[in-house]
C-alpha cells in the first residue's frame, strides 16, 4: 500500500499551479551556440628565422653582384679616364661640406652700401663723365618703348600703325648701394662636425617659396569667390521666403522682349501667295442628305493624334499592326560629355558669377615675380611721347641699364600707359 502511494506521489499533476509556473521538468532541445575562436600561429620559430635569414641572404648577394658590381666597374671605368684636374676638383667637391637647408627661414637682407674703390663705384663715374654715352642710354631705352608700343595690338588699332618717337624726359639714377640679397638658415654637415650656418639662395628661386607658401592673390580671390556665393546664396534663400530685394521689371515689357528674342531665334517662313490660303470645306452634304467628308487622305492622316514612339498602328479590317519605326537623331548617337552632366552642369550654372568675381580678383590683384637687377646697374625712369596720325601716348617707363653688358635689364622693365590724347576728339553722343 505505501509504495503505491510513493508512486501515485512521484507523478507530477499537470493541472497544479506549480506545474503551469515552472512547466514541465523534462528537458528543452540543445541550443547551438558559434563561438568564433582566432588561432595564432607561432611565426617567431626558430625554423622559419633560419629559413627567412637565408632567403635574405641569397637576394642580397643577387641584387650586390648583379647591381652594385655592374656599378663599381663604370665608375672604375669612368675614374680612369678622367685627368689629373678634374680628380683635384672632384676631390674639393667632396671635401666640401653638405648644407641641408631649414624651412621658413629665408629673409632678405640688405646690401652694403658703395665703396669709393668698389668697381660698380667705378663704372658709375665713368657713365657720367661720357655725355654721349647717357643720350645713347636715354635714346635706346625711348626706341624700347616705341617698339613696344608698336607691338601692341590694342594702340595699333586705335591709334594707329604710323608711330613715330616724339620728346622724352628720362634721368639716370645711380644706387648708393647694391640690390638686396636673400639668405637661409640650414645644417651644415662638415669634418669638423654638425652646425647651423646662413648661405646666400637666388633672389628668384626665393621669390618663388615666398609666393608658393603665402599665396595672396590666390588668397584674395578665393575670398572674393566665397563671398560672391553666400551673397547669391543669401538672395535665393531670401526669394524663396518671398522677399524680392530689387523690384521686377515691367511684365508686359519683359513679355514683349521675349517674343522679340523668339521670332529672332526661330523666323518662320512667309506663306507662299500662290498657294490658297484656306482649304475647303471637309463635309459635304450628298444626295441623298447623307453628309460625307471630303477631306483628302492626307489630312486625315494628320488630324488623327500621333502615335507614341515604338507604339503599333492597324488599318480597319486588315488584322496587321505595323510598327512605327523611330528614326534615331544626330544628337542622341553623340556620346554624352562630362560638361552634360546634369550635376556638372547645374554646378557651373550656379557657380557662374561667383567665378567670374574670382577670376576678376585675380587679374587685378596678380603680379608677375619681381627679378632684382643685377648688382652695379643704373636705374633709369620717365616719360616717353609717341606721336601717331591719330593720337599722342605719353609712357611712364623705368628700367635698369647693365654697364658690364651696356644692356637694359628687360625683365626689371616697366611700361605703362599714362595719357592717350586724341588729335581729333568727337562727342560720345
Amino acid at each position: 500500500m505505501p509504495v503505491m502511494l510513493r508512486l501515485l506521489r512521484s507523478r507530477p499533476n499537470p493541472f497544479t499551479l506549480a506545474t503551469r509556473v515552472h512547466g514541465s521538468s523534462t528537458p528543452a532541445p540543445q541550443v547551438i551556440q558559434v563561438h568564433r575562436v582566432k588561432i595564432r600561429r607561432r611565426w617567431f620559430k626558430p625554423r622559419n628565422i633560419i629559413f627567412a635569414g637565408c632567403a635574405y641572404y641569397f637576394c642580397y648577394q643577387i641584387y650586390k653582384s648583379s647591381v652594385f658590381g655592374t656599378l663599381s666597374a663604370w665608375l672604375d671605368e669612368q675614374e680612369r679616364q678622367l685627368t689629373k684636374d678634374e680628380r683635384e676638383e672632384l676631390e674639393e667637391e667632396l671635401l666640401e661640406p653638405i648644407f641641408i637647408p631649414l624651412p621658413l627661414t629665408t629673409r632678405l637682407v640688405a646690401s652694403e652700401p658703395y665703396k669709393s674703390t668698389d668697381p660698380e663705384w667705378k663704372a658709375f663715374i665713368r657713365v657720367n663723365k661720357n655725355r654721349e654715352l647717357v643720350r645713347n642710354i636715354q635714346s635706346g631705352l625711348a626706341e624700347l618703348v616705341r617698339k613696344a608700343a608698336a607691338q601692341s595690338p590694342v594702340l595699333v588699332q586705335r591709334c594707329g600703325g604710323d608711330m613715330k618717337l616724339g620728346k622724352y624726359w628720362l634721368d639716370i639714377q645711380y644706387p648708393l648701394r647694391p640690390p638686396p640679397t636673400f639668405v637661409r638658415k640650414g645644417l651644415t654637415l662638415g669634418d669638423d662636425g654638425i652646425y647651423i650656418t646662413e648661405e646666400p639662395i637666388d633672389t628668384t628661386t626665393a621669390l618663388r617659396i615666398r609666393r608658393a607658401l603665402w599665396p595672396s592673390t590666390l588668397t584674395l580671390s578665393l575670398w572674393s569667390f566665397s563671398g560672391a556665393l553666400l551673397k547669391q546664396n543669401a538672395l535665393k534663400f531670401a526669394q524663396l521666403l518671398g522677399y524680392e530685394p530689387n523690384p521686377a521689371p515691367n511684365p508686359s515689357l519683359q513679355q514683349a522682349m521675349e517674343k522679340v528674342h523668339q521670332k529672332l531665334k526661330n523666323p518662320k517662313p512667309e506663306p507662299d501667295a500662290k498657294a490658297p490660303s484656306s482649304l475647303p470645306s471637309a463635309k459635304t452634304q450628298a444626295a441623298d442628305g447623307s453628309s460625307t467628308d471630303s477631306a483628302s487622305p492626307v489630312e486625315k492622316r494628320s488630324s488623327n493624334p500621333s502615335p507614341a514612339p515604338g507604339s503599333s498602328t492597324a488599318t480597319p479590317g486588315s488584322g496587321v499592326s505595323s510598327p512605327v519605326p523611330i528614326i534615331p537623331t544626330a544628337e542622341g548617337g553623340k556620346p554624352k560629355s562630362a560638361r552634360d552632366i546634369y550635376g556638372i552642369k547645374t554646378t557651373r550654372e550656379h557657380t557662374s558669377e561667383p567665378w567670374r568675381a574670382f577670376t576678376q580678383k585675380f587679374v587685378q590683384t596678380w603680379r608677375p615675380i619681381p627679378d632684382l637687377p643685377p648688382r652695379g646697374s643704373i636705374y633709369v625712369s620717365g616719360l616717353v611721347e609717341i606721336t601717331t596720325s591719330r593720337a599722342l601716348i605719353t609712357v611712364d617707363v623705368s628700367a635698369f641699364w647693365d654697364p658690364k653688358t651696356e644692356k637694359f635689364d628687360l625683365k626689371n622693365a616697366n611700361f605703362r600707359l599714362r595719357t592717350l590724347r586724341m588729335r581729333t576728339q568727337t562727342p560720345m553722343r
